[in-house]
């Protein structure tokens, strides 16, 4: 791939990923201004943009039950009293989607997944889950989905990195052709955090999971994106996996092109140039910071980057106490 001729900052890539307006941030879009928060026991789950409140409202007019599943205030938006399951949420949710996506009210579902991500904010659920949410949906209601991305690297006889980098499929609904991390994934409904790992490397890498158990949690990176269907507040977990130099990872599924084995001064001119999917992007970007690979006395937006890469979002997680 070559590099485009514009360069952009490590703060400006950042951003692209954490577009979300702040509070304190004096120009606002109106739309942002009059989000709807979805509540659980009070506590906000999800954030639905003024178009999909108006959908809501119309849905919900038109279901003959009574009452009707959702409660739909100027301020908030709630399900109805009598819907307090796991299982009646997942329900109504899913019959909500499938009417929507047979009639087509929002092109976001048009890139259905078949594939549940769980939603948080019941005490009593399962590690707190509230429902679970056909992914492609997520947008629509704001709801904090999670991931798990692997940076694979190896280490040169004098001490220097080179990272392995994917390319993503030009078939892909999303991003097609871009660069991504070494692997990447959704969490879905069921997998664990590090059962994901394992899944995604050898769908996408044909690593072992010999191999990819070697793997090392190095923390999480958090942002709020804005793109064209909807709104998506995401938790990314980062693992580190340094990979003897004779594993050289392969395609398995038909989610990447191809890798690159890249030196560290490579991969971030493709950053620059704005080749990498954002949030890949923010990803090797802490993965740099973290090995001391972009260095505070060097970067004059050091802490602002560092601001951006950790976002606090006021929405539940999962809990895996028992």
């Amino acid at each position: 791939m070559s590099s485009k001729s514009h360069r952009f900052s490590f703060l400006e890539i950042v951003k692209k990923c954490d577009g979300f307006p702040y509070p304190e941030e004096v120009e606002v879009e109106e739309k942002y201004k009059t989000t709807t928060p979805l509540l659980l026991f009070n506590v906000k789950v999800g954030l639905l943009l003024p178009p999909v409140k108006q959908a809501l409202i119309k849905y919900n007019n038109e279901r003959n039950e009574n009452p009707r599943p959702f409660v739909i205030e100027e301020n908030f938006i709630t399900f109805s009293s009598h819907i307090n399951t796991f299982e009646q949420r997942t329900n109504i949710i899913k019959q909500l989607f499938d009417t929507w996506r047979e009639e087509k009210t929002f092109p976001a579902l048009e890139g259905w997944r078949d594939e549940l991500y769980p939603v948080y904010g019941d005490p009593n659920g399962p590690h707190k889950m509230a429902f679970v949410i056909e992914r492609a949906a997520t947008p629509l209601f704001g709801v904090l989905t999670f991931g798990v991305h692997l940076n694979g690297y190896i280490k040169t006889v004098d001490g220097n990195y080179k990272m392995w980098i994917a390319q993503r499929s030009k078939t892909k609904q999303t991003w097609p052709g871009y660069l991504d991390n070494f692997v990447a994934g959704g969490i879905p409904y069921e997998l664990s955090i590090s059962e994901s790992v394992i899944k995604e490397a050898m769908e996408e890498a044909s690593l072992s999971e010999e191999i990819s158990k070697k793997a090392i949690p190095t923390g999480a990176i958090t942002y709020f994106t804005v793109t064209k269907n909807g709104l998506q507040p995401e938790a990314q977990y980062i693992y580190d996996i340094e990979l003897p130099v004779d594993v050289i990872p392969k395609p398995h599924d038909d989610e990447v092109e191809c890798f690159y084995l890249w030196d560290i001064d490579e991969v971030i001119d493709h950053i620059r140039a704005g080749e990498f999917k954002p949030n890949c992007a923010s990803i090797v970007i802490d993965f740099l910071i973290r090995h001391s690979l972009i260095l505070p006395d060097e970067e004059p937006e050091y802490l602002d980057i560092l601001y951006r890469l950790h976002r606090r979002i006021e929405l539940p997680g999962p809990s895996f106490k028992s």
